[in-house]
């Protein structure tokens, strides 16, 4: 137990503690936010030492929380919101969880009748990782930490496909087998009847608002006002991220305006095509903040990529959680909490793939036929996301494999990064395993969001952000995926957000007084590096490694050789194009692989 503890030390540096009750033992890394004092250390166990907590996150409405528990009699020893939800559990159980507005994953044990509870926030932001085998079950927040443990390591089929389709896993599944990832919104129980999970929240579409443009953009802007003031309160310095994006501008400048000495931070890129620092620099003078801001070049990428590498505790091949991982790390030197604008595509129709697929439904027959004509004539021209043209071309080549598939097919390979057709290429025959999307049936574009919501974002988007935020030690809040925030976006008609000219219509609509008029009008940019010029011929000299060769190729019998040489052939012709990212996700497992596995 204490070397698993000390793969998650980056967490919370602050404290690491174990204690052990009969068979059930509990660990924990303190990062102190809110209540500094060494009496708010955990495991916090109350006053008769029968309920014992380890807690990752924070409960926004502690305080309104505390008050109530303080008129049923409960005596507390902190100021701590840790405290406030160990005596939650105690005295509601289960339905504690329906009280809570925050972000967590928690174990709770109860001694006397040898019962553990453990969860995960309804959005999915806090993530918790479970192991069981005959004899032992033990719950993490990352999963490196179990190879402290006596475990089988094994690689679990449909994960490992799932990932170089996606570049992440989603939950429940997990790379290694007896191992699954606590689903966004689930409880799990450990007692006499074994161990068993259910969901006590599912996002899901709402009863439609029934609410004219105006006031559904007068009430967005009210709840999510609330959303960041709950998310302003820390005894630590706190900031936001400010990309420059909408998103991210909307959650800075209301940060702003209850916060006076706000600071901002942001990324750029010595890359012309993706650089976004002009527009952050432009709305923090707008608002007022005292902004920092770091130019990441191919010189940063190349000192710190082993650093990155190392921060990731499954296979985890989205290209942008290096940006991230720089992000988190210069802001961490000014503050210890952050506000992030995620959430808003997927709540919002925020990605240009929404867009495409309103296109799509809309196509006649003879429309659908034209443009995959065109996407044939320029399959063989450079695709890319460096540069203008490859990047139209990129997206044609998508629009034209997805026209004639059902909505559930094209939503998952519009989600992937390579096809069916080249992960069967790649992967060796015995672990092949057909993947695609297994979510509800999406009917319309409400659907689709929640679809995202699901997949996209609690797998991808807030993984990226908890992981590499959490490698320094900087926690990062989501106002956006307040539940309140979502379960409101999620009743609202989808007009509200999107037309075929511009999307999150209603977030524009509703905060266009507090931005400049260059943030609301510019065109969505992704959080995205260029790998493709930054790793160069660095990349040769990775895929010259034994990790590349034929003979461990064919020992770790995971992969098809003979497509591995085709990829390291086409970097050396650089004729990579779109197969960058499966390059990038085969160097992030193999790194993993060898790390953890050699």
């Amino acid at each position: 137990m204490p070397s698993a503890l000390k793969e998650l030390a980056h967490r919370g540096p602050d404290n690491q503690s174990i204690k052990t009750y009969s068979k059930v033992c509990l660990g924990h890394a303190r990062l102190s936010v809110i209540d500094l004092e060494e009496s708010a250390n955990q495991p916090m166990s109350d006053s008769s030492d029968r309920y014992h907590l380890v807690f990752n996150g924070e409960i926004y409405n502690y305080k309104e929380l505390r008050e109530q528990l303080i008129r049923e009699g409960v005596q507390f020893k902190t100021q701590s919101d840790t405290e406030v939800l160990l005596y939650m559990l105690i005295h509601y159980g289960e339905k504690a969880l329906e009280k809570l507005n925050g972000f967590f994953a928690f174990i709770f044990y109860d001694q006397q009748h040898d019962k553990i509870l453990y969860a995960r926030d309804r959005m999915g932001i806090k993530p918790l990782v479970f192991y069981e085998d005959e004899d032992k079950i033990i719950l993490t927040s990352e999963l490196h930490a179990l190879f402290r443990f006596d475990i089988e390591k094994s690689i679990d089929e449909v994960p490992f496909n799932e990932y170089f389709r996606l570049t992440y896993i989603a939950a429940p599944n997990a790379i290694l087998k007896n191992t699954y990832k606590v689903k966004a919104g689930h409880l799990g129980v450990i007692d006499d009847g074994g161990p068993r999970f259910t969901a006590y929240y599912e996002n899901k579409r709402q009863p439609m608002a029934r609410l004219s443009f105006q006031d559904a953009a007068d009430e967005l802007r009210s709840i999510l006002t609330t959303a960041v003031k709950k998310r302003l309160v820390a005894d630590v310095p706190l900031g936001t991220f400010l990309s420059g994006g909408l998103d991210s501008s909307i959650i800075s400048a209301i940060a702003r305006k209850h916060k006076e000495d706000l600071k901002t931070f942001s990324i750029g890129f010595d890359h012309e095509y993706f650089n976004e620092s002009d527009y952050a620099r432009k709305v923090a003078k707008h608002i007022g903040s005292d902004h920092y801001e770091f130019i990441l070049t191919r010189k940063h990428f190349k000192e710190n990529f082993g650093a990155f590498l190392d921060a990731i505790d499954e296979p985890f091949g989205d290209s942008s959680a290096f940006a991230m991982y720089l992000l988190a790390r210069e802001t961490k030197k000014h503050v210890t909490v952050a506000l992030s604008g995620d959430g808003a595509d997927e709540l919002f129709a925020g990605y240009r793939k929404h867009r495409a697929e309103m296109m799509v439904r809309d196509m006649t027959s003879t429309r659908k036929m034209g443009v995959k004509a065109a996407s044939g004539l320029l399959a063989k021209l450079r695709v890319s996301r460096s540069d203008k043209f490859g990047d139209l071309n990129r997206k044609l080549q998508k629009l034209g494999k997805g026209v004639d598939l059902s909505n559930e097919q094209r939503y998952f390979e519009w989600c992937s990064f390579i096809s069916q057709e080249e992960a069967t290429q790649l992967i060796q025959s015995e672990m092949k395993q057909k993947v695609g999307w297994t979510g509800s049936e999406i009917y319309d574009m409400s659907d689709y969001l929640i679809a995202d919501q699901k997949l996209v974002l609690a797998n991808d988007m807030l993984k990226k952000v908890d992981l590499m935020s959490m490698a320094h030690a900087l926690e990062v809040r989501t106002p956006f995926l307040d539940h309140n925030v979502v379960e409101f976006a999620n009743s609202l008609p989808f007009h509200h957000k999107l037309d075929m000219k511009t999307g999150k219509l209603i977030l524009k609509h509703a905060f266009e007084s507090m931005l400049p008029p260059e943030t609301l009008n510019r065109k969505k940019q992704g959080f995205e590096i260029p790998i493709q010029d930054w790793l160069g011929d660095e990349i040769q000299e990775v895929l010259s490694s034994d990790l590349f060769s034929k003979a461990f190729i064919e020992e770790q019998n995971l992969f098809n050789y003979g497509y591995v040489k085709d990829l390291c052939n086409s970097v050396k012709s650089k004729s990579f194009g779109e197969k960058i990212y499966v390059i990038w996700s085969l160097i992030i497992f193999q790194h993993w692989y060898k790390k953890y596995f050699l």
